[in-house]
């Protein structure tokens, strides 16, 4: 037919948009199709993946804050490290009808701002009282407590059979309003031996462990004897969410 323009298939294609056919150059064409082509696959495939991991979050991923922590920024850990401190003189000794059963928390902490120039630290939401961590995020939590321990000994010349006294027990407890009580998470049990020629022994106590906490837990140490911690710079109690 004279009247239609033919047209060369080897560099022009022609395609049907709305009913009506265009043909144009075969290689840009195909080139802009491709492109708008991919820029929507990427467009549906980055909104699909936010799309399944708010839904993945919500559905598997309980994070529990406690009303005055809600803008805190989930991937701010919570940190705390506790550095000891003689304030409160709380060392006694221990009583002769004492037992492991009755286990005394260590109170004695620099803690906030009392410890900007220690090597304690104090971070994201994790507050203290009463010798208490208080955790604000639930999640899994590194504890760890280092206790220097020393005995005076006021009997030198006593045989070290004679003068051996009972355990010491050195352990990390979790307190929690819902239950009401000290839960002990882990503990250190040692016997404690003093030489025969010295006036003091000293030992150190050593405990670290993972623990899945709930937002509002408290955790504390507590030790036996605390006459046993006359010298307690080297002293430290901490966690850290992982």
């Amino acid at each position: 037919m004279p009247d239609i323009t033919h047209t060369d298939g080897n560099t022009h294609i022609c395609l049907n948009n709305n009913d009506v056919v265009q043909c144009t150059e075969t290689i840009s064409t195909l080139t802009g199709l491709l492109q708008k082509e991919i820029t929507e696959v990427y467009d549906r495939t980055v909104k699909q993946d936010a799309l399944e991991t708010k839904t993945y979050f919500e559905e598997n991923v309980q994070i529990e804050l406690k009303n005055e922590y809600l803008a805190t920024i989930p991937d701010m850990k919570p940190a705390a490290k506790l550095v000891g401190s003689i304030k409160s003189n709380q060392q006694g000794m221990v009583k002769k009808n004492d037992t492991l059963d009755k286990m005394k928390t260590v109170l004695d902490w620099f803690h906030d701002r009392e410890l900007d120039y220690t090597t304690g630290f104090m971070r994201y939401g994790v507050r203290y009282q009463n010798g208490r961590l208080i955790v604000p995020l639930t999640g899994t939590y590194n504890i760890y407590s280092f206790l220097s321990l020393t005995e005076n000994n006021d009997f030198a010349n006593v045989p070290v059979q004679i003068t051996n006294r009972t355990e010491v027990k050195h352990s990390i407890y979790k307190y929690n309003v819902k239950l009401g009580k000290d839960i002990e998470l882990a503990s250190s049990l040692q016997t404690h031996r003093r030489a025969s020629n010295l006036y003091f022994n000293a030992f150190s106590s050593q405990i670290s462990l993972l623990v899945q906490l709930e937002a509002g837990d408290e955790i504390s140490v507590k030790l036996s004897d605390l006459s046993l911690t006359s010298y307690p710079s080297d002293n430290y109690f901490g966690l850290h969410m992982i």
